[in-house]
């Protein structure tokens, strides 16, 4: 059996592995939610895996550890991650009407994270708009986003059932 500090030592190693991967919001493909939230890389992702790169990617955004993410935090580190994909449209114009658009949206998004509006994101904010997502992909409701789920997204799809989220 493993003593504490070998399953810290465990832990730590663990969260430095993933603090390396990319901080992304949850998407509306099941597909691609699993694709990106998939941390151990086994085509599926558990709602304690999902927690876990939830709170990762929190220690990530809050630069100054101060247990909050503040709206230039979180502004900031989106607008980073946006720089990089958006540097490659061509057009000047178009990219900066891009930078606007997505800027705008993510501001939002921090208003709505914000669900007591003290002007910070806790982390148990930040879950629980992570937990929402998680929930609506998890169509069976097994506490796993898996192929059965996309599955399950693709019959409903080709019914005519349109969601939030698709396969």
């Amino acid at each position: 059996m493993k003593t504490v500090q070998t399953l810290r030592h465990t832990l730590f190693a663990t969260l430095l592995g993933l603090s390396s991967l990319p901080v992304l919001a949850a998407s509306h493909s099941s597909t691609t939610f699993i694709a990106e939230q998939d941390l151990n890389g086994d085509g599926k992702v558990l709602l304690s895996e999902f927690k876990l790169g939830r709170q990762v990617e929190f220690m990530r955004i809050d630069f100054d550890a101060d247990g909050v993410l503040s709206e230039a935090e979180y502004l900031g580190e989106f607008e980073g991650r946006l720089m990089l994909r958006i540097g490659k449209i061509a057009d000047p114009e178009k990219r900066r009407e891009e930078l606007q658009r997505q800027m705008r949206q993510a501001k939002v998004r921090f208003g709505v994270l914000d669900t007591d509006k003290d002007g910070r994101i806790t982390l148990e904010e930040f879950q629980a708009a992570g937990l929402r997502m998680f929930k609506l992909h998890d169509r069976n409701q097994d506490g796993v986003v898996d192929d059965t789920d996309v599955k399950m997204a693709e019959e409903d799809s080709k019914a005519g059932k349109t969601g939030f989220v698709s396969p």
